[in-house]
């Protein structure tokens, strides 16, 4: 899996950058089935006004993308809000997808035993 973890206004720290990625970690482990080349993270953390910390994570997973961006006072705070909105949106997806294939099977009609 690839990871592009930048700011346009603050200096990371090495600590910064492994606590974005064993966030993200959460969410790589929601797709055991994709080839780590499948699955790219983008995070830019970045300080915003009023003494507050802004996070935007993109993830690319597979043929889907997701995006989140959330503003907080600490900036662990603000990671991990963005990681739970994109895990939301990915078990959503997963959902949705299970339950159309469900719905799709049981429209379908089934082949009746033979009675001979």
């Amino acid at each position: 899996m690839t990871y592009q973890i930048t700011s346009d206004n603050i200096d990371l720290s090495e600590s910064m950058k492994e606590l974005a990625r064993e966030k993200l970690s959460k969410i790589d482990s929601r797709f055991p089935n994709l080839t780590d080349d499948e699955k790219q993270f983008r995070v830019v953390m970045n300080s915003a006004p009023n003494e507050k910390f802004s996070v935007k994570v993109e993830a690319k997973v597979g043929k889907k993308s997701y995006f989140s961006d959330e503003t907080s006072y600490t900036l662990e705070n603000a990671l991990v809000a963005t990681v739970e909105e994109i895990e939301r949106m990915a078990k959503k997806d997963s959902d949705y997808s299970t339950t159309w294939k469900e719905k799709r099977e049981n429209k379908r009609f089934k082949a009746e035993p033979d009675e001979t």
